[in-house]
């Protein structure tokens, strides 16, 4: 599924951002970047994630069957 490669990629991203605001050499001008790019990637993974929710929710609701009448009605 190309969203579950896209979400691999995104996190990927994600946690060499983290590794990277880990560093001590970092500036604060460089911190505040890295933030900003945590946020949008992070941003962007949730984005993705609903889709597969929103996608999962459909797939379940068009497969639950619901019981068809009975022809032996009593009254």
């Amino acid at each position: 599924m190309e969203s579950d490669s896209k979400l691999e990629d995104l996190r990927s991203v994600l946690s060499c951002v983290f590794e990277k605001l880990g560093a001590e050499s970092l500036t604060e001008p460089d911190r505040i970047e890295l933030v900003a790019r945590a946020e949008v990637v992070q941003d962007q993974i949730d984005a993705i994630e609903d889709v597969i929710d929103d996608e999962e929710r459909v797939r379940v609701g068009t497969t639950t069957l619901v019981p068809e009448p009975s022809g032996d009605r009593l009254f």
